[in-house]
């Protein structure tokens, strides 16, 4: 790895490394081609708002309320980014949902305009509940995630991982509990936290042990803590770290992890003997 631009003080934990900058900051320290995989889910830019109406900001004064068009060409950046540091066999992962703006959809397609990358598929992660309710329409029950490769015939895959399916049945409640703290009575909690299934399937299916993984947005340090458990070099931007510093700590050092979804995968053909089973009951 080439460190091009030092950008502000890197921290280490049990061997994983953060920057707490801002991503596009700190991919001018990756060099071209330098790491093997990218797993992220940006922020939504919903205003700082859910569709509760309960203001839940990030710190730092950002209200995640870039102008939309704004907004797009920063993402837009960030994969081109994404699409210079990886190398050519390796896998980018986007988790992206439908955002409800004015009473409209709007579907995270636009990803797609000006894109470097092959699409290789794009994939449904289905949870048992939703947060965001109101009256006026079916409650959304799943996000989008984009893998997206450099080159169609020279990309790495753990094919075992191919029997899991496209839809992938993953509650968020037990992320949510694990990324709130105590500190002097003050509590910490990430407004939106990455469930760590949805990583261990991004890491596990697409890298092999000390592989480089990247992920733009850390937030609560999900990614990091994945790459800790099963030897991969992880390195997170995230420029709110001072105060989230506490909770990610606790998260990257955790070792309370879930089975992957190829574990229960595999549990449940054992059990299963050729009946037809729902795997979505593992997850409820």
């Amino acid at each position: 790895m080439d460190n091009k631009q030092e950008t502000g003080k890197p921290i280490e934990i049990a061997g994983q490394v953060i920057h707490p900058v801002d991503c596009l900051q700190g991919f001018k320290m990756l060099a071209d081609g330098a790491v093997h995989n990218v797993s992220t889910s940006p922020p939504y830019n919903l205003g700082g708002f859910h569709a509760d109406r309960k203001i839940r900001s990030y710190e730092g004064g950002f209200s995640d309320d870039l102008p939309e068009a704004r907004y797009r060409q920063f993402i837009k950046d960030v994969i081109k980014e994404c699409h210079r540091v990886l190398a050519d066999d390796g896998s980018f992962f986007l988790n992206m949902k439908t955002r409800i703006i004015d009473g409209v959809s709007i579907p995270p397609f636009w990803i797609m305009e000006d894109n470097p990358f092959h699409l290789k598929q794009e994939l449904i992660w289905h949870y048992p509940s939703t947060a965001n309710v109101d009256k006026v329409r079916f409650f959304p029950l799943f996000e989008y995630v984009f893998w997206f490769i450099k080159d169609l015939k020279d990309f790495k895959f753990n094919n075992e991982w191919a029997i899991i399916g496209n839809v992938w049945f993953i509650s968020h409640i037990k992320d949510r509990k694990e990324t709130k703290i105590e500190i002097k009575g003050d509590t910490i909690q990430h407004p939106a936290p990455f469930s760590t299934q949805i990583a261990q399937t991004m890491v596990l299916s697409t890298t092999s042990p000390g592989d480089i993984v990247v992920d733009p947005f850390l937030g609560s340090g999900t990614t990091l803590k994945v790459c800790r458990k099963y030897g991969r070099k992880g390195i997170g931007f995230e420029k709110f770290y001072d105060h989230y510093a506490p909770l990610i700590k606790q998260r990257i050092l955790s070792d309370d992890f879930p089975p992957t979804l190829l574990d229960l995968k595999k549990a449940k053909k054992g059990r299963g003997k050729g009946r037809n089973q729902r795997l979505d009951k593992y997850f409820a």
